[in-house]
Order: C-alpha cells, then sequence, then structure tokens
C-alpha cells in the first residue's frame, strides 16, 4: 500500500461504507497532496474529485463537487481549517468535513470538531487508519485518531451541539433567520439604474427590506444568514420574491432588465437558474458578488458560462484596482460591470480617480462592456460620470431602494 510522508502502513479493521464515496483534499503541503491523491486513486472504493491547497479553495471546490468528505488540512492558508469547515457546511451541507492536521492539542480538536467537522486525524496516523476514518465519515460516524480520548469525543460532541443549535443565543440567532424565510416576512426592493445617456431607467438591482429584523443593515444579514447555515436559502428566497414581484413590469417596460445578485455559493445551486428562468432570458442580469471567494478564473468563468448559456446577461464589480480588475474583465467578459462606489465617492475632486474611471471606460468601450456607476449621491459626481461618459448610474441621487412603479 502506498504510504503519505512519515506514515507506516498497518493492517486494522476498517469500517466499509455500502458503497464508494467522493473525497476532496485540502492541504497546503504539495507532497502530502501528492500522496494523498496516489493513496486514493489504489481504494477502489473511494474517488478523489480534487485537491486544492487552500481553505477558499477548499470551499470553492466543495461548491462544485459536493463532496461525501472533504479530508481538510488544520493549518492552511487563506483561513485555514475553520474557515473551510464553515464555509463547506455553507456551500455544501452534504459534505462530512474530516480535519487533518499534525497538531494533536485539545484546543485544535474542540475548535474543529464544535465548528462542525465530523473527525480528526493526526498526521502519521498509519494509511489503513486514515481510510478507515474517511469511511467512518462516509456514513455518518464520528471518526478520531488513536490517541485522542474518547471522553474527548463525547464532551465535545455534546458542548458543540449544544453551542451550536441548543444554546439560548445561537437558537434565537438560527430562528431569526429561519423566520425571513417564511411568506411575507421579507420585503422585495429595488434600486433604479439609470442610463446617464437618456435618464431613462436601464434596470433595477433587486434588493430585500429586512426591517422586521434587529441587525442594523441588509449586509449584516446576510452576514448572519451564512453564520448559521442559512445563507443560499435566504439568497434564493430573495430571488424568489423579485422575480415574482418583477413579472408584472414586463408588459409595462421595453428593455428593462432584472438584476439578481449571487454569491458563489448561490451560483452553484441549479435553483437560482430555474427561478430566473421564469423571466425572459434577455431581461435577466446576475450581478455576481464575492468573486474572491472563487478558487480561480477558471471556476468563475464556467459559472459565467453555465448563465450565457441560458441566454442572460452577467455582471460583475469591479473596484478599478489594476491589472487584477482588468484581468477579471478579460477573463470572465460579462456584459456589464459595477464600478465600486469608492471608486466614485470623490470622482470629482480627485483626479486619479478621474483618470481611472475614464480608462476603465475605454477598456469596456473595446470590449463591448456597458459600465456602471455605483454609489451616486451628489450631483458633482454626475456631472463628472456624464463627462467621461460612463453608461449608467445607480445610487440615492438617481433613486431609492423601493417598491417598482406601479
Amino acid at each position: 500500500m502506498n504510504c503519505l510522508p512519515g506514515v507506516t502502513p498497518q493492517q486494522g479493521p476498517a469500517t466499509a461504507p455500502p458503497k464508494s464515496f467522493t473525497v476532496l483534499v485540502a492541504d497546503d503541503a504539495q507532497g502530502t497532496r501528492e500522496a494523498l491523491v496516489e493513496l486514493f486513486g489504489e481504494t477502489p472504493d473511494i474517488n478523489c474529485v480534487a485537491a486544492v491547497a487552500d481553505a477558499r479553495a477548499a470551499v470553492s471546490a466543495c461548491a462544485m463537487w459536493h463532496p461525501d468528505v472533504a479530508l481538510v488540512d488544520v493549518r492552511m492558508p487563506e483561513g485555514g481549517g475553520l474557515e473551510a469547515v464553515l464555509g463547506i457546511r455553507d456551500v455544501s451541507p452534504s459534505t462530512r468535513v474530516l480535519a487533518y492536521s499534525a497538531s494533536s492539542d485539545r484546543a485544535s480538536v474542540v475548535q474543529m470538531l464544535r465548528s462542525g467537522a465530523h473527525g480528526y486525524v493526526v498526521k502519521g496516523t498509519p494509511a489503513s487508519d486514515l481510510l478507515d476514518a474517511l469511511r467512518r465519515c462516509a456514513v455518518g460516524w464520528t471518526a478520531l485518531s488513536e490517541g485522542l480520548s474518547e471522553h474527548l469525543i463525547a464532551e465535545v460532541s455534546e458542548q458543540g451541539r449544544a453551542e451550536r443549535m441548543s444554546s439560548a443565543a445561537a437558537q434565537v440567532r438560527y430562528e431569526r433567520i429561519l423566520g425571513l424565510l417564511e411568506p411575507g416576512v421579507t420585503t422585495p426592493t429595488f434600486q433604479p439604474i439609470l442610463s446617464l445617456r437618456t435618464s431613462n431607467t436601464a434596470g433595477y438591482e433587486a434588493l430585500a427590506d429586512f426591517s422586521t429584523n434587529p441587525l442594523a443593515n441588509t449586509e449584516e444579514v446576510f452576514r448572519e444568514a451564512h453564520n448559521v447555515g442559512l445563507g443560499v436559502e435566504l439568497e434564493l428566497h430573495c430571488a424568489r420574491l423579485a422575480v415574482a414581484n418583477f413579472l408584472p413590469l414586463l408588459a409595462r417596460t421595453m428593455g428593462t432588465y432584472l438584476a439578481v445578485n449571487a454569491s458563489p455559493g448561490l451560483l452553484y445551486r441549479p435553483a437560482l437558474l430555474e427561478v430566473l428562468s421564469a423571466l425572459p432570458a434577455d431581461r435577466v442580469v446576475v450581478e455576481i458578488t464575492e468573486q474572491r471567494q472563487f478558487e480561480s478564473y477558471e471556476h468563475l468563468r464556467e459559472i459565467v458560462s453555465l448563465v450565457h448559456a441560458g441566454g442572460m446577461r452577467v455582471a460583475v464589480d469591479d473596484t478599478g484596482s489594476g491589472f487584477a480588475g482588468l484581468q477579471r474583465l478579460v477573463d470572465v467578459k460579462p456584459e456589464i460591470v459595477k464600478l465600486d462606489r469608492g471608486l466614485i465617492s470623490e470622482i470629482d475632486t480627485d483626479a486619479p480617480r478621474r483618470a481611472m474611471v475614464a480608462a476603465l471606460r475605454h477598456f469596456a468601450d473595446d470590449m463591448g462592456i456597458s459600465v456602471v456607476a455605483e454609489g451616486v449621491e451628489r450631483q458633482e459626481q454626475l456631472d463628472v460620470l456624464c463627462d467621461i461618459g460612463v453608461d449608467c448610474g445607480q445610487g440615492y441621487l438617481l433613486g431609492r431602494p423601493g417598491p417598482l412603479p406601479g
């Protein structure tokens, strides 16, 4: 049997799942990743679907592949195992996480298991025991290395469950977000996007009014929703409400589009495109948020291809921050790019900002991309944007979020 670095194969009983299962590997050590992939390649009941090097890539890959088990290094770039297990829980709830670390200290074990990992294996564990741990996780059991005491399993399991779901504070947070999914509780709102050439409404960005929720703003509500594992569900719920409210406007307007925000977790859900298919494809714009959560531009391009295949357009946020922003435009080829409000805020008094927006506008023109400036709140900003030739604008000066026109 192939060995991992520092691992000596040992014979031992294995808990075989009833069928083969899929595994994702996340470890920043290339040698370890390659050894694990080779090991799983020699194990008939395990199919390794991906091997990545950091927490963010692990979340993106789980959103794409939905593996049965994710073998996650506790200490790796982009937030480590803790960030990985929380993100995986959000984008792929069915994936069970097995923590994998050279460290066996109590704090690391407790933190990972309380955060939602289903097991903890110490690096250097015999390969046969690692395979057994993966199989245990695949069938829903807890798996810990031999050196980790049984009383710790009970303590972490019970306390973690209590802290996550049974404590009064956690239960309140979960139910508070769950309540927003009830009919009539969340109100869709729409902010107009105006053509700066004609002053006509080019489209509406779908937003949501969570006035029944005690959190300060919409951004905090979605952050809380993702923290309790309901982020994607809340995004999808808001998309459904937006589409249902926009449908009556179709017959009264020509060409006005609906822009729906979608995080990576939602974009990997086929249900989003199913919801949006209720509208004519040419009246839909999918606005991709949090592009940095994608493992690579390749993954982002794959999502954009799915949207384009449905005949819909794509918008991406772009801060204008040098090469990274330009590379995103070149690689993703969206129909619309939205300039961040931070770039627009002082455009009337800051020459470098004006120059950057002008350069981006020319660049976008060459690529056939429409430019939307966000955060337009003062007439001075609007005047500069019109002089530069920016296509569209959005902000309180042009229209606040509210109901669609009757």
